[in-house]
């Protein structure tokens, strides 16, 4: 898909979705316009990750052409920060082999993500570029499953070694699941960065 500019003139299009992403998102439900919207703001590479944005996003216009949003507001510096695809992400990684119910998992989820963005805000000389990224191309989030304890500790080593801000959730054991169990991990990084980690894993 070709977007024109306003005035039906030959620009070069604002934006080239993937297609094929486009028809899965539609057959999700989502309209075509909000299919565009979700490949944009999550750098036009995966319907999960585009779906997973809508989903957090719809208090939004998603129905609204992209192109209206864009017009009038993507300078040359913007273009530029937009082809480079500094798209961030959060990947919260749920230990499956602990059998948690829904609400506990949401509640472990909630721990990773709190603390994760608590300790990105301190270290504010590192992070500061990620976390405005983040927040202005729709602050994503995605919920993935992992295997066992050990899975989870081994993708935490890896974000590490690749220099990945994480969190890993130890439950203090009061319900469902042992005193220091380890529920979740919490991972934020470039889209591409990040994928190198968890970019296998099946949303949970």
């Amino acid at each position: 898909m070709k977007m024109e500019s306003e005035d039906g003139g030959n620009n070069p299009p604002l934006f080239t979705p993937n297609e094929e992403l486009v028809i899965a998102l539609m057959s999700l439900g989502f309209t075509r316009n909000a299919a565009i919207k979700g490949l944009f703001y999550t750098g036009n590479q995966n319907a999960d990750l585009a779906a997973s944005w809508l989903f957090e996003n719809q208090d939004k216009d998603l129905d609204t052409p992209l192109e209206h949003e864009l017009i009038g507001t993507s300078d040359s510096s913007e273009d530029e920060f937009l082809e480079a695809g500094d798209f961030y992400k959060m990947v919260f990684v749920v230990n499956a082999e602990l059998g948690m119910g829904p609400g506990k998992v949401a509640a472990q989820v909630a721990h990773a993500a709190l603390n994760l963005y608590r300790t990105l805000q301190e270290k504010q000389a590192l992070y500061s570029e990620m976390l405005l990224s983040w927040e202005q191309f729709g602050e994503t989030k995605v919920v993935l499953r992992g295997e066992t304890t050990i899975h989870l500790q081994q993708l935490a080593e890896q974000a590490n070694n690749i220099g990945l801000p994480f969190y890993l959730v130890q439950d203090a054991g009061r319900t469902q699941v042992a005193p220091g169990s380890v529920t979740v991990l919490g991972i934020m990084g470039k889209i591409d960065i990040i994928d190198q980690v968890t970019g296998s894993l099946k949303l949970l």
